[in-house]
């Protein structure tokens, strides 16, 4: 029925450690940077952003279309480490298996 698992109590233990993890990964605030480091973005390991700030100098030059393209790659920056830290923790309680598309 459950062929290769082990016993129950190696089940509970790892169910245990998985919703440890989850807290852990829930509560992780993560920074990610603009390619020139004028944006940073702080996402949670569940990738919702909790912050973001703008460097005074990029919003005076006016430029807009380069605010929304440094924005974008601070973001992107902080859910791809996001995704990555979660990957790990996951990667932990699984006994090294990799986990990362579940992540993606």
């Amino acid at each position: 029925m459950l062929k290769g698992l082990g016993d129950i109590g190696q089940l509970m233990k790892m169910q245990r450690e998985m919703k440890n993890v989850q807290k852990k990964i829930q509560k992780t605030k993560i920074d990610g940077m603009s390619s020139d480091g004028s944006v940073k973005a702080v996402v949670t390991g569940e990738f919702s952003l909790v912050d973001i700030t703008i460097d005074e100098s990029l919003i005076k030059s006016g430029e807009v279309k380069k605010v929304e393209k440094m924005v974008y790659s601070a973001v992107n920056d902080a859910v791809d480490k996001a995704r990555k830290f979660a990957a790990e923790e996951m990667k932990k309680i699984a006994g090294g298996m990799d986990l990362g598309g579940l992540f993606g």
